[in-house]
């Protein structure tokens, strides 16, 4: 059997739980003492189901864009993902961190900040 990378590990769960929506495999992608470091969110893995069917309440994009991930780097048990969004009307750059134990999402930190329509020096974000 092959071993999943943490970096495949967290594209997956990108894939599965937040664009596709496939709730029932949160228990494959999250470890039962799920710890969230956003103040955005609650703490838990209740909680994480809690946010995440209210992402399945938003209407979606008739037609889905590429990925949103721009770049993932990871670093022993510690997954980086840059992310290109938009989202309720903004266009967001996200940076969501995993930790994962057991192969599996264990820690979340994010930072987010708002793209602005032109950067004054000319560099995009992305």
């Amino acid at each position: 059997m092959e071993t999943k990378s943490n970096k495949q590990i967290v594209a997956d769960f990108y894939r599965d739980i937040i664009r596709d929506q496939k709730l029932e495999l949160l228990d494959e992608y999250v470890h039962d003492n799920y710890i969230q470091h956003s103040p955005m969110l609650k703490d838990g893995k209740a909680a994480l189901v809690e946010a995440l069917n209210y992402l399945k309440a938003i209407p979606k994009p008739v037609e889905p864009g590429p990925s949103p991930i721009v770049m993932m780097i990871a670093e022993d048990d510690l997954v980086m993902a840059l992310l290109d969004i938009t989202f309720m009307g903004k266009h967001l750059s996200v940076v969501d961190i995993f930790r994962l134990k057991d192969g599996k999402v264990t820690e979340h930190w994010d930072v987010r900040q708002d793209v602005p329509e032109v950067m004054p020096h000319g560099n995009g974000m992305f």
